[in-house]
This record gives structure tokens, C-alpha cells and sequence, in this order.
């Protein structure tokens, strides 16, 4: 009961947090997506709650405060790594052209993500298991 309530609670911090900056900052971090953002601030938070020491107040035998801190100090580097998103009520310009642009630096991002994505699950889950 105590491992599902801590997955269960760092969920509800990171859709938290995680819609707070998507609808209210626009922001969703480096990789333009909603759901990106929120699996990185999910597993941020799981792997939070495995490895920081408890302290503060406690919901289920699980303290909430680490896991809140480390997902908000994860939205604001993820925030800081990327521009605003673009309102599509009013957009800037109309018919903007293609550009033929390198793409090694989309596959950068892409790498960068994945690897991230594995370590932080590698975290999570030796921090949950140990």
C-alpha cells in the first residue's frame, strides 16, 4: 500500500504542477508536449519520493514535500530549457513557409530525451526496489 501511494501522489503533484505551467506559464518544456512534460515530472517525483530522506507532513504514511519540491524544481528547469508556446487564438503570422533546415538538432532533443527518460526510470525503479 505505501510504494502505490507514493506513485499515487507523486501523479497528482505532477498533473498538478505539470498543468499549472502547461495552461497557466505556457510552458512544456523542451519537447512541445504536454505528455512529455508530465511523464518527466512523474518519474522525477517517483524517484523523488524513493531517495530523499521523509520530511514534513505525511498523507498515507507518504511525505509529500520532497516529491512537491523536486517536481517544481524539475517544471522550472524543463520551463527555463524552452520558449513560451504560441497562442493559436492569434497567431504571430500567416502562411509561414517551410524551412529546410538542418534536423540534427531535432535528433539532439530526441537523444537527449530518451536518455534522460531511461535514467530517470532506472532511478525510480532501483530507488523503489532497494
Amino acid at each position: 500500500m505505501y510504494l502505490f501511494a507514493e506513485i499515487l501522489i507523486s501523479i497528482v503533484l505532477a498533473f498538478v504542477v505539470g498543468a499549472f505551467f502547461y495552461y497557466l506559464f505556457k510552458y512544456s518544456g523542451p519537447w512541445g508536449s504536454f505528455w512529455t512534460f508530465i511523464i518527466i515530472l512523474v518519474l522525477a517525483g517517483i524517484a523523488a519520493s524513493a531517495w530523499i530522506e521523509p520530511v514534513g507532513p505525511v498523507i498515507y504514511d507518504v511525505a509529500w514535500v520532497p516529491i512537491l519540491a523536486v517536481v517544481i524544481l524539475f517544471a522550472l528547469l524543463l520551463a527555463a530549457a524552452s520558449p513560451p508556446r504560441q497562442s493559436t487564438k492569434y497567431p504571430e503570422r500567416e502562411n509561414i513557409p517551410e524551412t529546410t533546415e538542418e534536423e540534427l538538432p531535432v535528433l539532439a532533443i530526441s537523444t537527449i530525451f530518451w536518455i534522460f527518460l531511461v535514467v530517470l526510470m532506472v532511478a525510480a525503479i532501483v530507488g523503489l526496489f532497494r
